[in-house]
């Protein structure tokens, strides 16, 4: 049995993680947004024997991720699995370019700078041969270093894309510090309200999302393996920008600045 902290368990993918999780018997730290629906998951695994706790936050906001690294720190000695896969999507109207309270641009803040803030937070309580497994996207567009908050000619789906290859990119910077930890494109267009919210229409199921999340959370073959990204059950390479050391360094310093880790 483990102890598993998964992120965006209300619904969609994240919400058939902690179904599978609770299954195998393992403890499991829900994370959610909104409080009610936490509570309404959370009660329907336990009614099916889940050993599960709650923990609230709005991952768009590093005030609350920090909050909710220390909630996670209270209520375990130690874990052997993190799970990024909350995320803000594209948006229903793409042209809508949203920000949190600091000004950072919310899918960069949602999908990069919580999971990024959450990791190095996180790290001393994984255990021996804990793992870190961040949810990333085969949908991955460049950065522009000079507009991280994507204030010019604004993109919903762009600034999705743009975020999860930010993510993969601190995968690879993680790793190289000795943290277990890899990113993984679950499938393609999954049956969610974020991939129907940004118009696309579904085509995969959950448990194709499912399979590949838990292979590499869980899969012994893996132990070694780190700093890599994975198209659902395959090591593979992700845009080219992510090689950039020069990039990744950039990245990292704009991220300290923003969320002060």
């Amino acid at each position: 049995m483990k102890t598993v902290f998964l992120t965006g368990c209300t619904s969609g993918l994240g919400l058939a993680l902690a179904t599978r999780f609770t299954a195998r018997g393992d403890r499991v730290l829900l994370h959610g947004r909104d409080e009610s629906r936490l509570r309404l998951v959370a009660a329907t695994l336990r009614a099916s024997g889940g050993r599960v706790t709650e923990v609230v936050a709005d991952i768009t906001e590093p005030d609350s991720v920090a909050a909710l690294c220390e909630s996670v720190g209270e209520l375990a000695d130690s874990l052997d699995l993190v799970v990024n896969n909350a995320a803000v999507g594209g948006g229903r109207d793409p042209g809508r370019r949203e920000i949190n309270s600091r000004g950072t641009e919310l899918r960069m803040a949602g999908n990069y700078l919580a999971p990024y803030q959450i990791n190095r937070r996180l790290a001393s309580l994984l255990a021996r041969d804990g793992r870190i497994v961040n949810v990333a996207s085969v949908g991955q567009a460049p950065l522009d270093l000079d507009d991280l908050d994507f204030t010019r000619a604004y993109e919903g789906v762009t600034a999705y894309c743009r975020s999860k290859l930010a993510l993969i990119m601190d995968t690879i910077e993680l790793a190289a510090r000795g943290v277990h930890v890899n990113a993984v494109h679950p499938a393609h267009l999954m049956p969610t309200t974020m991939v129907r919210d940004s118009g696309f229409v579904p085509q995969a199921t959950m448990d194709d999302g499912v399979l590949p999340v838990l292979r590499v959370a869980l899969d012994t073959a893996l132990s070694t393996v780190t700093g890599r990204y994975f198209d659902r059950f395959d090591l593979a390479e992700p845009h080219r920008q992510a090689h950039d050391p020069a990039v990744r360094r950039a990245l990292s310093s704009w991220a300290e600045s923003r969320v002060g880790w």
